[in-house]
């Protein structure tokens, strides 16, 4: 059992760090017309035109955690061709890079009224868009707290029901 958790343990921290790494290619905010994802208007899909514009050249699954939250991972595993459509879409019609596409689909998915106000907002004013993509120190603290209190708050109410005892029966003087 010991062995187990060790090893889901190492897979999380992985899967955590690997969020952190930035692609092999520095890539800019734009991208060239040309390299665009094109529609395959017989296939009824997006296609990539380089290997800078599939999930490889993103940021993985675990980031998507730590920017957008819960509703977009689950979003984005349970259904990922559907999330890889929408980036290639975003992409195409933004020309942008995959990175910038990804964080706006995971804002997006988070909330999607906020998103389409804060874009509202920024073409109205003139300002520039949010850059969504970038992780915040603040965030990633915020979000690992939150995440400890609802471990500890799940971890004994699944100890609760596992023993039968009542949930707040460890502050009892017994």
């Amino acid at each position: 059992m010991m062995k187990y958790s060790l090893i889901a343990f190492l897979a999380t921290f992985w899967g955590l760090a690997s969020a952190f790494v930035t692609p092999n290619a520095a890539r800019s905010a734009t991208v060239a017309v040309s390299m665009a994802p094109k529609y395959d208007k017989k296939a009824g899909r997006w296609e990539i035109t380089s290997p800078e514009e599939g999930p490889e050249g993103g940021y993985g699954p675990a980031k998507t955690l730590l920017i957008g939250g819960p509703k977009p991972f689950i979003s984005r595993v349970a259904t990922p061709d559907d999330y890889e459509q929408a980036v290639l879409k975003f992409m195409a019609g933004e020309k942008c890079s995959r990175e910038v596409a990804q964080g706006n689909m995971d804002r997006y998915l988070e909330n999607a009224q906020d998103w389409a106000f804060e874009r509202f907002e920024c073409e109205k004013k003139g300002r520039p868009y949010p850059q969504y993509h970038i992780v915040k120190t603040k965030q990633i603290a915020l979000t690992l707290v939150w995440a400890g209190i609802v471990a500890v708050v799940g971890g004994r109410a699944a100890f609760s029901l596992a023993t039968g005892t009542y949930y707040w029966s460890f502050l009892s003087s017994q």
